[in-house]
């Protein structure tokens, strides 16, 4: 009898390591990163300005400071409108300040970044990026890399080339580039990062991506778990459709002068994202943006915007 009582008591404990492992997926459990977006970082000393842009630096400079003394990020993501105005002192001042954080960072454009005609262009961003930043290696302003096994990182451009506007519009060649990039990683979690949010956290027919139907179309052939980081809209709102995750971001240098670190943790059946909101320490000038934002609550988001865990489940593509 107690043969078989132990014989048992081992067969169980065989039975849960196996269980256990197989639960474990096959690739890097985690991946950790700081989302920054729409620091409109600017040079001006004027305090008469009504974005009161004369504080986007210690603002940056707080942010800073508190990435530094994050534990275990892998990277951070500036999710574009980095500068107010698209001019070379201003991409020169930023990076300095950038390359003060502790951890790799990369570059998704938005419409203040560049300009039509004058010295900021996309092709002179890049190259100031790759002189300046040494892990920006990438030639184009949308590209792809791998930081982790079961990790695919995805930066895209909506900024427009042919005018100055609002409104995103990403071009036929880059979407094909994304469905090639996306039928190669079918076995990751999927991560999205773009200055233009696809599904918007607020009706505005001006910042919207005009060609958001054929983006749509794009994704949706996939089955994968895919989180699509935004800002653009300055606004903290997080909106799950299927097996695609919205994440619209404040911006750090208006109300609520906040940004995000973000924990994904792969299993084999689920892909949980943690969101943990921070906020700079410069409150007296928070206050000031607060009483200058109207509608400040749709910008500030609700606590599940802000700090919040959210499970998605994990579908495999057997194509």
């Amino acid at each position: 009898m107690k043969k078989l009582l132990k014989d048992c008591l081992y067969i169980f404990f065989i039975v849960s390591v196996l269980f256990f492992i197989t639960d474990q997926p096959s690739f890097s459990r985690n991946i950790k990163f700081a989302q920054l977006s729409d620091i409109h970082y600017s040079d001006t000393k004027d305090l008469t300005d009504y974005k009161m842009l004369s504080k986007t630096k210690p603002l940056l400079e707080d942010a800073i400071s508190q990435i530094n003394n994050i534990n275990n990020l892998d990277f951070v993501m500036i999710t574009g409108d980095g500068i107010d105005k698209p001019n070379k002192e201003s991409i020169n001042s930023l990076i300095l300040l950038l390359n003060k954080l502790n951890y790799p960072w990369y570059y998704a454009v938005g419409n203040h970044d560049i300009t039509i005609g004058g010295f900021l262009t996309k092709a002179n961003l890049i190259k100031i990026l790759k002189e300046k930043n040494q892990n920006f290696k990438f030639d184009s302003t949308y590209y792809t890399f791998k930081p982790k096994k079961g990790f695919r990182i995805i930066v895209m451009d909506g900024a427009r080339n042919e005018c100055i506007s609002s409104n995103g519009l990403i071009p036929e060649e880059e979407l094909c580039w994304l469905d090639e990039i996306l039928k190669d990683s079918k076995k990751d979690t999927v991560l999205i990062f773009i200055h233009y949010p696809l599904l918007p956290p607020f009706e505005s027919k001006y910042h919207k991506i005009l060609n958001d139907k054929e983006f749509k179309k794009v994704l949706e052939k996939y089955n994968m778990p895919i989180a699509i980081f935004s800002g653009h809209y300055h606004t903290t709102k997080i909106k799950k459709r299927g097996n695609i995750l919205h994440v619209s971001s404040p911006s750090l240098f208006w109300y609520p002068n906040a940004f995000r670190i973000v924990t994904v943790e792969n299993k084999r059946k689920q892909v949980i994202f943690k969101f943990d909101f921070h906020e700079t320490n410069l409150k007296d000038f928070q206050t000031k943006t607060k009483i200058m934002t109207l509608g400040g609550a749709k910008y500030y988001g609700k606590p599940e915007d802000r700090n919040t865990t959210i499970i998605m489940e994990r579908k495999y593509d057997k194509k």
